[in-house]
């Protein structure tokens, strides 16, 4: 079963991108997108300082139409998760995802497919 939400991601004046989670009682710097992440919302938002997409998160392998793949490579309760960047134009990196993601969904999904709305 796929998980599906609607992410804004804004680009501050401290120059890092953060997703906006308002009312998740975590720090404002846990929501921070680093190590690729923030390479990946610069590429997504094209020069913009705020960038809207819809993420869908899955056990199993996906069609979907216009969306790009996360492929989980790594992942460790403590440590994040590392995940390949495919189907990306011009865009092939590896991402980490933070800890604090799997405190906020309960997991590190195999899949990430991300679009950009």
């Amino acid at each position: 079963m796929a998980e599906q939400a609607r992410l804004i991601i804004y680009h501050e004046d401290d120059g890092i991108w953060y997703v906006d989670f308002p009312d998740w009682p975590f720090a404002h710097h846990n929501f921070a997108m680093v190590d690729g992440a923030d390479k990946l919302c610069s590429y997504l938002a094209d020069g913009k300082h705020t960038v809207r997409v819809e993420v869908i998160a899955s056990k199993a392998l996906l069609t979907l139409s216009g969306y790009g793949l996360l492929t989980k490579t790594y992942s460790n309760l403590f440590y994040g998760a590392d995940y390949d960047a495919t189907d990306f134009e011009n865009f092939q990196r590896s991402v980490w995802i933070c800890p604090s993601r799997c405190l906020c969904r309960g997991r590190h999904p195999k899949y990430i497919y991300v679009k950009k709305k």
